[in-house]
């Protein structure tokens, strides 16, 4: 319970009010006041303040509920989910997919395009737009609504939004992500490599919710490595924690051949579909196309003995494409990290899919929205108009 007669400094001691307020209302559902105060433990008087405050702030909306019986319509309150939305996008060399997400979480759109890591940067960074643009236009609103979008992309990605370097993505370099979509009016922006992201999803809403240390495996025709330590991401001083490709004897991500080149496949099957040919081959008994698969888990076991010697997790998750042939993977790897490393922690697919990574930037860019939520200094839609200008003048 927070009151101005702890002698504290009074507006820190409301912003407290009024977090705990916000906390026991939550994102979704509707709660009375009494729940408020049960939950919070401040007096019905503080608690009827801080509601009244938040409802003019556009924080919380007031809603009137018809009694069963005699009395007056009991007083419910809800979290304005509906208020703003949130967008994820997920630019890859491959292909480049937007979600969009009300400020609960929960997913309204979903949209991909499709590009080639040929593909040229005016033209990629346009696909993310187009992208996001068709989510806004599923869900009924325009970019006015949009307070924040979360960027993944392959690639080292500095603190500033900048891409410092790209395997995958010939032009991609030296592009300025963060700069790009605050030119195009959305509010805060928020940049960071894929499988980062892919990592902050499965521990928020994925096949890792139940652990607080968790490497993820990021596996398909792009790969990454990244770690979550206490719940939260260890991007590294430079944002390269996890970036193997940088670590030319550790041969995973060249070990897409053994797929690519089994005898399984026909010369004439395009490059996409190659390794799930294979995995299907496997499926079904094919001796050639076990073999390949085996030979690429054995180099994945490499770069995951690396992480789980040095951290230890509890949970290793498989991401990416290749999580949906888990069936697969699991057993081999398992074996081959016990070989390796001597020790093999819990090993888990991907629940999330394709769009993991797109729905980790949404789950920062909500974070990141939270952490203006917390005092909350005002009406919500000028914070997050406040907060974009701040990051520009700091550029």
């Amino acid at each position: 319970m927070h009151d101005d007669s702890d002698g504290g400094d009074p507006s820190r001691l409301r912003q407290l009010n009024e977090r705990a307020v916000l906390a026991a209302v939550g994102k979704s559902g509707q709660t009375r006041v009494a729940e408020i105060v049960g939950r919070t433990g401040l007096g019905r008087t503080a608690v009827e303040e801080v509601l009244q405050s938040l409802v003019a702030r556009q924080w919380l909306v007031e809603q009137q509920t018809s009694p069963g019986g005699r009395g007056r319509p009991a007083r419910t309150y809800r979290f304005r989910a509906d208020a703003g939305y949130v967008g994820g996008v997920d630019i890859g060399a491959h292909s480049v997919r937007a979600v969009l997400a009300d400020l609960s979480g929960q997913l309204v759109a979903t949209s991909r395009q499709v590009v080639e890591p040929a593909t040229r940067r005016r033209s990629r960074l346009s696909a993310a737009e187009s992208a996001l643009s068709r989510c806004l236009d599923d869900a009924r609103t325009d970019r006015s609504a949009l307070w924040a979008v979360g960027v993944g992309t392959t690639g080292l990605v500095d603190r500033s939004g900048r891409v410092r370097s790209s395997r995958a993505i010939p032009d991609w370099q030296g592009v300025d992500l963060a700069a790009h979509f605050r030119r195009t009016r959305t509010g805060l922006v928020i940049v960071e490599n894929d499988s980062h992201l892919a990592a902050v999803a499965e521990h928020r809403r994925g096949a890792a919710r139940d652990t607080s240390d968790l490497v993820l495996l990021q596996a398909g025709r792009r790969t990454g490595l990244s770690v979550i330590l206490e719940g939260n991401l260890r991007r590294g001083f430079n944002g390269a924690a996890g970036n193997l490709s940088a670590l030319p004897m550790v041969r995973w991500e060249a070990a897409i051949k053994y797929l690519h080149r089994c005898s399984v496949v026909p010369d004439d099957t395009p490059i996409v579909d190659r390794a799930e040919q294979v995995f299907a081959a496997a499926r079904a008994g094919s001796r050639p196309a076990t073999t390949a698969v085996r030979r690429y888990v054995k180099e994945m076991a490499v770069a995951a003995a690396t992480a789980v010697a040095i951290v230890d997790p509890h949970v290793l998750v498989i991401g990416g494409a290749f999580s949906q042939s888990a069936d697969l993977i699991l057993e081999p790897l398992a074996e081959e990290l016990g070989r390796v490393a001597g020790h093999v922690p819990e090993l888990r697919a991907s629940s999330l899919g394709a769009e993991c990574v797109a729905l980790g930037a949404v789950c920062v860019a909500l974070e990141e929205l939270e952490h203006l939520l917390a005092p909350a200094r005002g009406p919500l839609p000028e914070l997050i108009a406040q907060s974009a200008l701040t990051e520009e003048l700091r550029r």
